[in-house]
């Protein structure tokens, strides 16, 4: 997208009425980074429980060089840099406010186009699946896609992250109590609440190597 710049002339300003900042909003729980030649651009996710969230941008100065120590300054208006700033974020939920807030109309548009392209994406994502059921084809946007729709898919789940055994150095869940493999306390808090004193201790002892070692009379009748 290319920007209208305003030429400054020698006598003044560009423009009073493009002195004001323009409001991006957003919809989306997302945030994003946007770098342009003039600056980089943070739009913050829209928290839960609020309706948008806003970035404010504002006018900024530039020049032409035309050699010789000749140059053109240039004005460059705050809602041109907004229109450049959001251009591949629209289905996304981001947008420029028409006036200084977002209004209820624009919050509503801006849903639903992105909700119309998150049922795309996971049109696009039930498809792939069917191929070949590959969890590689299916992107994070996809995921993001089915999980804020509310749908259920099979290809939008995410494994659980997992940690070592601190004392065998098995593979475990990370928000386990006690580990699987060596019966190792993990979480004293957790594991008091759903184990009992008692049944932890038996844990224990069957897992511990003197339990797993035969005893004299099952040596003396091999």
């Amino acid at each position: 997208m290319s920007l209208m710049p305003q030429t400054i002339s020698q006598s003044g300003s560009a423009d009073q009425s493009s002195a004001s900042p323009t409001i991006i909003a957003s919809v989306s729980s997302q945030e994003f980074f946007v770098t342009r030649t003039y600056g980089v651009f943070h739009i913050p996710a829209c928290p839960a429980g609020k309706t948008s969230e806003t970035l404010a941008v504002t006018a900024r100065e530039d020049a032409i060089d035309l050699g010789d120590n000749h140059r053109i300054a240039l004005h460059i208006p705050a809602r041109a840099i907004a229109a450049d700033v959001i251009q591949d974020l629209e289905d996304h939920g981001i947008f420029v406010c028409a006036g200084d807030s977002p209004s209820a109309e624009e919050i509503a548009a801006a849903r639903t186009r992105r909700n119309g392209w998150y049922n795309r994406l996971v049109r696009e994502a039930d498809e792939m699946w069917a191929r070949g059921h590959s969890y590689r084809e299916i992107s994070d946007m996809h995921r993001r896609a089915a999980f804020s729709l509310g749908l259920e898919r099979e290809w939008a789940y995410t494994p659980q992250a997992s940690r070592e055994c601190p004392a065998c150095g098995e593979k475990v869940r990370a928000n386990v109590a006690v580990c699987k493999h060596c019966k190792a306390v993990l979480d004293e808090e957790r594991a008091a609440k759903y184990f009992p004193a008692a049944q932890r201790e038996a844990l224990a002892r069957d897992k511990s190597p003197r339990s797993q070692q035969p005893n004299a009379s099952q040596v003396s009748r091999s």
